[in-house]
């Protein structure tokens, strides 16, 4: 499957609009800025099939012109809508017939574009309606895939055999040694069975909610392969009345067995059709991983899992014909991730990659710089109109960074230096969004009514904060004041280390300290003191008698330093690390609830680690005062 060309007449600001594809690689990256009009391309391409996948069935037409030019199979197909006729091949058609149309268009959304959500939930919900009763060869060809989907797409792939490719990949990129020899559904009331009629009075004659068709007969094959039980361990399951619920537990190898006529695509279909109906509540696998500890699916953070997603998808679907739309599925990664996202996608089959075409948008210079390609589909608008055409790699890297960069970043120093005329104070940079109000707190809890001597002000990143405390520009409207910067204890030490001048403080307990020396001004660079919770320790503190650290392959940001309360202990989890395993923040998308819900009901006996890094901040401005 492969698109060839495709012509939009006006959808937004995509006017008389043309993209070509050479068809020499399986996936096509687009960049942009945001706005361009990247996803509005995939919002269009989405109604475009939809059209097609409808066409002749009632239902709405779109109120644009368009032209599609795509290959299956070795065979080529045009079609062209002008708004009252389309066209296949030039002819005009009342029904689209036996035209070759992809088998699926998968969607991999990130989560912040809403229109493409509500494309997507449009149809299932349409299909949510006929599924009850549908065929057993009834399957969406939409299909929608978020992270709610990290249950379902990693257990399948677990489920393979053993000597599987999919399998082996997986449980290499995840540290999974061991896999359990069951599967665990727990299955709700679905949105079909609503009235009394459906409720299960006979566990035999009206279970799983009396379901009809596809879902019926896949039900019932599932149902021949419960599990006996490993070990002697007693457990609840079978049907709860008052919770209305199945806990069930089924052997893998009966799965492997009683489905061995159905390709993993299949199976998946049938288990996203129990999803689709709001009947798939929990679908989870026991693992051991590598240093022996004990997990289940859900353990995996997003960063881990995002390159996951997108091998199972392609994976899963292989043999079918497929056109797959990743929207911006770097958005929420850290750079160090959005670094190897691209060479992760690209370790799949060659089967995958020819029946499979993938089209990703991005706006992250980051994921292109290990990009294989040449050139990269880049996205403008010029005359209020959007463009696309080949790039350099290297010319749209500079586009995305140093433009975009270069823009924000004048931004900000305009921002901080409007601060410091304002508030006449010292400056403490942080490289984290959630710091400065985290460090407002601490001080409150630990000085109460005593004026904050200086400010605490976000600036991008490690290496711009190391920036900023050599600029002269700053130190020039400090007249004198000193300026301090804040780095976490990560690769964030790499900075700080390379940072000219001399360590004043080397207990890393305190917070290692560097007051630059290179130039004129007075800057310091503070590590953030690690904490004395001992699981903390061993992830920064290589020999507590030297105070040795491991640097920059430490693990501690701010949000490490209230790790270990039982207030704040539902905000971590373990990954696999080097040697065993490491505490990390649930999620970067709760930093900022963390920081303003949680953080100020914490007692003040929980910011005194950074007393010894406030208290000499404090006496550096007041001697300057």
């Amino acid at each position: 499957m492969r698109l060839k060309s495709i012509y939009i007449g006006q959808y937004k600001n995509l006017k008389d609009f043309t993209l070509s594809f050479d068809g020499t690689s399986f996936i096509d990256v687009f960049v942009g800025k945001n706005g361009t009009g990247k996803s509005n391309f995939f919002e269009v391409l989405l109604e475009i099939f939809q059209h097609l996948y409808e066409y002749g069935k009632g239902v709405e037409e779109p109120n644009f012109e368009y032209g599609i030019r795509f290959e299956i199979e070795g065979k080529e197909t045009e079609v062209t809508w002008d708004c009252t006729k389309l066209r296949v091949n030039g002819r005009e058609r009342k029904t689209i017939g036996r035209t070759p149309l992809p088998d699926n268009v998968l969607i991999y959304y990130s989560g912040h574009n809403d229109t493409v959500r509500r494309l997507v939930d449009k149809y299932e919900d349409a299909f949510r309606k006929r599924i009850k009763k549908a065929s057993f060869d009834e399957s969406r060809s939409f299909i929608g895939i978020g992270h709610e989907y990290k249950e379902l797409l990693l257990s399948l792939l677990l489920m393979q055999k053993v000597d599987n490719k999919a399998r082996k990949f997986v449980s290499r990129k995840l540290g999974i040694k061991a896999v359990s020899r069951e599967v665990k559904l727990i299955l709700q009331r679905p949105s079909y069975a609503g009235s009394s009629a459906f409720d299960i009075e006979d566990t035999e004659v009206d279970r799983y909610w009396k379901p009809e068709g596809v879902t019926k007969t896949f039900l019932d094959r599932l149902s021949k392969c419960i599990s006996e039980g490993e070990g002697s361990a007693v457990r609840s399951e079978g049907y709860f009345s008052s919770e209305d619920r199945y806990i069930l537990y089924f052997d893998i190898e009966k799965i492997q067995m009683e489905f061995r006529d159905f390709k993993s695509q299949e199976l998946f279909r049938q288990f996203d059709n129990l999803k689709t109906l709001g009947m798939l509540q929990e679908i989870s696998i026991a693992l051991t991983l590598d240093d022996d500890s004990t997990a289940t699916i859900a353990h995996f953070s997003d960063g881990q899992f995002q390159s996951i997603y997108m091998y199972s998808i392609i994976e899963l679907f292989k043999d079918r014909n497929c056109i797959t739309l990743l929207d911006e599925p770097d958005s929420f990664l850290h750079p160090e991730w959005q670094y190897d996202f691209l060479s992760q996608v690209f370790e799949i089959t060659d089967t995958a990659g020819k029946n499979n075409h993938v089209l990703m948008s991005s706006h992250s210079a980051v994921t292109l710089i290990p990009h294989d390609r040449k050139k990269i589909k880049f996205f403008d608008i010029k005359d209020n109109k959007t463009n696309c055409y080949d790039l350099p790699k290297s010319i749209a890297i500079k586009k995305l960074s140093a433009d975009l960069i270069r823009y924000s970043e004048q931004e900000q120093l305009l921002s901080i230096i409007n601060a410091i005329q304002i508030e006449n104070k010292p400056v403490l940079f942080t490289e984290g969004t959630v710091d400065p109000i985290i460090l407002k707190e601490a001080w409150i809890k630990l000085f109460e009514e005593q004026e904050m001597p200086f400010i605490p002000f976000y600036a991008f990143s490690c290496s711009y904060i190391k920036q900023l405390l050599t600029d002269s520009r700053i130190h020039t409207e400090m007249r004198g004041l000193p300026v301090f910067a804040l780095f976490d204890f990560d690769r964030a030490y790499d900075q700080w280390n390379g940072l000219t001048g001399d360590v004043i403080e080397s207990d890393p307990q305190r917070g290692l300290i560097k007051k630059w020396t290179g130039g004129s001004g007075e800057s310091y660079a503070i590590m953030l003191p690690v904490p004395s919770h001992a699981d903390i320790q061993r992830q920064v503190v290589k020999n507590a008698a030297t105070k040795e650290t491991f640097g920059g392959d430490s693990c501690c940001e701010i949000e490490h330093l209230f790790y270990g309360h039982s207030s704040t202990s539902a905000y971590y989890r373990e990954e696999p690390w080097v040697g065993g395993k490491k505490i990390v923040f649930k999620s970067d998308e709760e930093k900022t609830s963390f920081a303003k819900d949680v953080i100020p009901l914490l007692n003040s006996a929980c910011f005194e680690v950074f007393r010894p890094m406030f208290e000499f901040i404090q006496s550096k401005c007041s001697v300057s005062s």
